[in-house]
């Protein structure tokens, strides 16, 4: 094999690895999504942030291995890296990392909602006692008035 076929192929297997390499990031992306709900505004903002950084990875991979020659198999070699992700290891690890991300998650959720619901006790509780403290100073005031008229009406 010619030096020049050997460096055409190791390109071709840095830009699969490449387009493997992104295809990994998006479902890390899809991970954070399927545990934190996200809005839909958010996550448009996320995919502008994805594909900017696709484009600037990609032109830095291109810049670096081949001098900036865009080459039709390279974009191929970095569909196929990520389809081949995708249909091969990418469905099970996706999977596999949801459920374990769910299954750490889940007791925190569980602390979580009890400690919101004895916050949400605790901030019910103090705002009775305001109330009753408001009604109070209210009863004193107008005892301290009657007492106050009456040593007028005294005098």
């Amino acid at each position: 094999m010619s030096e020049y076929m050997y460096q055409e192929l190791l390109f071709f297997c840095r830009t699969f690895l490449a387009g493997v390499f992104l295809a990994v990031c998006y479902d890390v992306l899809r991970i954070i999504r399927k545990i934190i709900v996200h809005t839909s505004f958010w996550m448009g903002m996320e995919d502008i942030f994805y594909w900017c950084f696709t484009g600037v990875f990609l032109f830095f991979v291109i810049y670096t291995e081949n001098n900036g020659v865009i080459r039709s198999y390279a974009l191929l070699a970095i569909g196929a890296g990520a389809l081949v992700y995708r249909a091969g290891p990418g469905k099970v690890l996706l999977n596999l990392a949801v459920r374990l991300m769910e299954k750490i998650l889940t007791p925190i959720r569980k602390w979580r909602k009890r400690l919101k619901f004895q916050w949400n006790r605790v901030k019910l509780f103090v705002g009775k006692q305001k109330i009753v403290r408001d009604i109070r100073e209210c009863r004193n005031e107008e005892k301290k008035k009657k007492k106050s008229s009456k040593q007028d009406c005294d005098a």
